[in-house]
């Protein structure tokens, strides 16, 4: 249709929810025999699955949820409609599948009557197979450091770089390597201002968009720690949602330095297998000199990673929820 073509650019647009919706109806409709389960992934989506519910196309409805945040949108009158979108998925679906425990939590705090809620299941990202595994601790390069991850502010892709201003001059030969794209410009232009500013041009590399995430998964096991300073934003989804950056690190055997933001690097912590820093990059220096330096914690997060991400594979994530159905 020519007049989507107005509108097609990144940012969410009322027209391409209509599009979903009208779409995901007519499919559904054509079906000669019901479907056993309809997964719809966004709560527009979900609500398409329960109208055909309704008319005998679909027997259980799943709202699969991959991100929420009680204030997603700046104007109040859009976010009270997306607020009102979900409410009434996780309402009327069979059941809830949500990438974090704490979409649920924040739905309660921004008034949901948890006792009108459809079951919630917990569904977190997972990876392929192929992409865990990891290096033996004493063959990774020493004094390596990695980021994976779109570039933009919220990641904190420059506390990572500002804070080996600090790491090279306990460790001269230590080397950050950063993985991803994007940002708006953000690595073009400040990123690559603030390497020249530190004289870092021999410390950090910037690997960009690598498209194999396979290939990702190889080189940065060879890594000896992996950093998630996501920024602590009032009503980032970050705060929410699942940190696949985290379980990329966990499948590769690095052990984590995060912040408080997300809630599975609070649960990688809780398990040995990461610490936290506060989001600003003399934190995230001290704790990664104190990795550096210490074999012990080194080896320790190691192990934990190791077993915390060995088995999180996408068969594992759906088997799982489908068994709780």
């Amino acid at each position: 249709m020519p007049w989507i073509a107005l509108v097609n650019k990144p940012g969410t647009h009322i027209v391409f929810k209509i599009r979903d919706l009208l779409s995901t109806l007519e499919t559904g409709i054509k079906v000669q025999e019901p479907f056993d389960i309809f997964v719809g992934m966004e709560s527009i989506n979900a609500i398409a699955g329960i109208i055909l519910r309704r008319f005998g196309k679909v027997k259980k409805v799943c709202y699969y949820c991959s991100d929420y945040s009680p204030t997603r949108f700046k104007i109040k009158i859009v976010n009270n409609f997306y607020l009102w979108l979900d409410k009434m998925a996780v309402q009327n679906a069979d059941f809830v599948w949500d990438v974090s425990p704490a979409m649920q939590l924040a739905r309660i705090n921004a008034g949901l009557d948890s006792s009108k809620s459809a079951p919630v299941i917990h569904v977190p990202n997972a990876l392929f197979k192929e992409q865990i595994s990891s290096l033996a601790f004493n063959k990774r390069i020493p004094h390596t450091a990695v980021f994976v991850g779109t570039l933009g502010l919220e990641n904190g892709p420059d506390i990572a770089i500002e804070a080996f201003k600090t790491v090279v001059k306990e460790f001269p030969k230590a080397h950050l390597h950063m993985f991803g794209g994007g940002g708006k410009g953000f690595e073009g232009e400040y990123l690559t201002s603030l390497i020249s500013k530190y004289q870092l041009e021999k410390s950090v590399t910037f690997h960009g968009f690598v498209k194999e995430i396979n290939k990702v998964s190889f080189q940065i096991k060879h890594f000896q720690v992996a950093l998630a300073p996501y920024r602590n934003i009032p009503g980032s989804i970050r705060l929410y949602g699942d940190a696949t950056k985290i379980r990329l690190y966990l499948a590769s055997g690095l052990p984590i330095i995060t912040t408080s933001v997300p809630p599975l690097g609070r649960e990688a912590v809780e398990k040995k297998a990461g610490l936290i820093a506060n989001d600003n990059s003399e934190e995230f220096a001290k704790t990664i000199i104190q990795i550096f330096k210490d074999s012990k914690i080194r080896k320790g997060l190691t192990q934990a990673a190791i077993k915390l991400g060995k088995n999180n594979t996408w068969e594992n994530t759906y088997d799982n929820a489908i068994l709780k159905m």
